[in-house]
């Protein structure tokens, strides 16, 4: 990755912000801008870009190895010994300047003590815009991390069962999600069953689904630093008339979304062609979400694909499209690709198939 030509890319922002620099704290953002790994510790805590494109990256003493060994783009600078790294900022940073910092990450409390020794400005999403738009390695990573999904699936299929509950169908994908090489979850994996299929972000439970239950699998990958998301509705013996009529009209609501996806066109009117079709099959009502969001470091990340974001798509967008209809009482149906944002269309980077799928 290039995070000498995002940081270069930042400084731009700031300048024409009139801003003397900027402090990063949100270590998705430390992240993207140095490539400082996410780990269980306390490195990358700060980091401090100047107007001359200076980048100081202000670690503790337990992460400096390993961050010294994985970044090249920024000054790693050590914090002694129980030192903080608002106090070594304040050895680094002098006359009071004008710094950006990030409004949607820092606390009230964070921004209140130190405030007093700098002039803070808000970035006002700075960074999380230049990450909106991927390039062409961060696309190929995310790909890569997609590919994870569709194998892992695909292997975890064939050991499931009648009998088995939802944490034993989550444990098995889970495992293949290691195996087929992920470094960790995108996020909890959701598995949602029968009536439970309703909750769209359910997770699972001791119950054993059965006798034509949808089971409604959400899960993702990470990979490189870089999350993939994928849904798929599946049925535990043969569905009944009402749950196969519902998954056809939501694969029928997601396959002309697609369709329908290419730079220039906003996320409202994406989601309008979803929403459309399930109104007009009666289950426009039970579709309680937007079509899709943004994919990249985090797993929700703009753009927003739905009815309130008018913004036209643009070139490097990596998103999902995910209609879903959830009946009070009966089941859940949710279907969901990753897509990537090309000039006069899009690429759909999930390869396993749609098709109604009976254990």
């Amino acid at each position: 990755m290039d995070h000498r030509r995002r940081i270069n890319e930042l400084v731009s922002g700031i300048e024409g912000m009139g801003l003397d620099g900027a402090i990063i704290f949100g270590p998705e953002n430390i992240h993207y801008l140095t490539g400082a790994p996410f780990v269980r510790g306390s490195y990358g805590k700060l980091l401090f870009v100047n107007k001359d494109g200076e980048a100081s990256l202000i670690v503790s003493d337990l992460d400096y190895q390993e961050v010294s060994d994985t970044v090249n783009s920024a000054e790693i600078v050590k914090t002694d010994f129980m030192e903080k790294p608002l106090d070594r900022l304040r050895k680094i940073v002098k006359d009071s300047p004008r710094l950006g910092f990030e409004d949607g990450v820092i606390s009230a409390a964070l921004k209140e003590k130190i405030a007093g020794e700098f002039k803070l400005e808000p970035l006002r999403g700075l960074v999380e815009r230049m990450r909106e738009r991927k390039d062409a390695e961060e696309i190929a990573v995310i790909e890569k991390a997609q590919s994870i999904n569709d194998r892992a699936l695909e292997k975890a299929i064939n050991n499931m069962k009648e009998g088995m509950s939802e944490l034993e169908i989550a444990a098995e994908l889970e495992y293949y999600l290691r195996k087929e090489g992920e470094e960790s979850f995108a996020f909890e994996t959701i598995v949602a069953s029968g009536p439970r299929g309703v909750y769209p972000h359910g997770m699972p439970s001791t119950r054993k689904p059965s006798k034509g239950d949808s089971v409604v699998i959400d899960f993702g990958a990470k990979y490189g630093g870089y999350c993939s998301d994928m849904t798929r509705t599946l049925f535990f013996g043969n569905p009944d008339a009402d749950a196969r009529r519902a998954y056809e009209a939501v694969r029928e609501a997601q396959e002309k979304a697609i369709e329908n996806v290419s730079d220039g066109v906003s996320g409202k009117e994406v989601d309008a062609v979803a929403r459309g079709i399930l109104d007009r099959l009666g289950l426009g009502k039970y579709f309680v979400h937007g079509l899709g969001h943004g994919v990249g470091i985090e797993i929700h990340e703009a753009p927003v694909v739905g009815p309130s974001n008018e913004n036209p798509l643009v070139p490097g967008n990596v998103i999902t499209i995910e209609p879903g209809a959830y009946i009070p009482g009966r089941f859940g149906i949710r279907i969901e690709d990753l897509l990537v944002v090309e000039k006069g269309g899009k690429r759909d980077l999930t390869k396993f198939p749609r098709d109604l799928l009976v254990i």
